[in-house]
């Protein structure tokens, strides 16, 4: 072997060694945390690192506590369980004209909490799901006919309705195109 291959070999033995080490720990006068593999100054604290082979130890958990009754207010408490959903249509309001030659409509629904995971909200236009499920309380419907139209915002986990807004119908006012005649 040359001198630059056995320099290699030795370095490759020698690294398990050096990465299982102490490292000393020191706060200079400025307050600034210094951490270095020599001993520099009387102060310093050794820390001793792991070995960098031995798997992690399991992680350990908290038993369990018993929550009291009568300390409803403690942080102690469990915390509530998620309570049944409920949707408003908020806008527009039901049975209200709108004027709009594009055919644009915004719905705002409400719901009294956040969804929770696995839940979405539906929009139903005259009775057709309008769109796909979504989890943001708006829609913006673009070129819809003019007329009557009927909405509701149904609330959907795992494929099942759980909540529904009571229905509106809003009224949709379009100006109508005349075709030209040639006389």
């Amino acid at each position: 072997m040359k001198w630059h291959q056995q320099l290699v070999f030795l370095f490759v033995l020698q690294a398990p060694v050096a990465i299982a080490q102490t490292v000393y720990s020191w706060v200079d006068d400025n307050g600034v945390v210094h951490f270095s593999d020599n001993p520099s100054s009387g102060k310093v604290k050794a820390i001793q690192l792991p070995d960098h082979e031995r798997p992690a130890p399991p992680p350990k958990f908290d038993a369990p506590q018993a929550v009291d009754a009568d300390k409803n207010n403690s942080a102690e408490a469990k915390p509530e369980s998620v309570g049944p959903l409920v949707v408003d249509i908020i806008s527009p309001q039901h049975d209200q004209a709108l004027r709009s030659n594009a055919g644009m409509i915004t719905i705002q629904a409400e719901v009294n909490r956040k969804l929770a995971i696995g839940e979405t909200l539906q929009l139903v236009m005259d009775n057709k799901r309008y769109g796909a499920p979504t989890n943001q309380p708006l829609w913006e419907l673009k070129n819809i006919d003019r007329g009557s139209h009927s909405f509701v915002v149904q609330a959907i986990k795992d494929g099942k309705l759980i909540a529904s807004s009571s229905p509106i119908t809003v009224h949709l006012q379009r100006a109508i195109q005349k075709k030209a005649t040639s006389q």
